[in-house]
């Protein structure tokens, strides 16, 4: 499985369009049938610093993803509430066996 991990500081004042952008975002990434997990977060404490977590099978299920419509709108609705973005991939190896 590959993670992808964003942490995402919002231009200030555009808090609430990147919320919507992100729910957009979750939508359309959650109806993928490769994508297992897909969350936001918002920082308790400083309430411009956001989190996505993805959970995908594979690489080629990310590939699809960053392909997608829906991507595209992401990219398109949270350009100007980004002032930084920072993401990385993740090869999951403890995986939970809880859920």
């Amino acid at each position: 499985m590959l993670a992808v991990v964003v942490m995402i500081d919002a231009v200030p004042g555009k808090e609430d369009d990147l919320i919507s952008a992100l729910e957009h975002n979750a939508v359309g990434s959650r109806a993928e049938p490769t994508c297992l997990k897909w969350e936001w977060s918002r920082h308790i404490s400083d309430p411009g610093k956001f989190a996505i977590y993805e959970l995908y099978t594979d690489e080629a299920a990310f590939a699809a993803h960053k392909a997608s419509e829906h991507f595209a709108e992401w990219k398109k609705m949270s350009e100007d509430a980004i002032a930084t973005k920072v993401a990385g991939q993740y090869e999951v190896l403890g995986e939970d066996s809880r859920s």
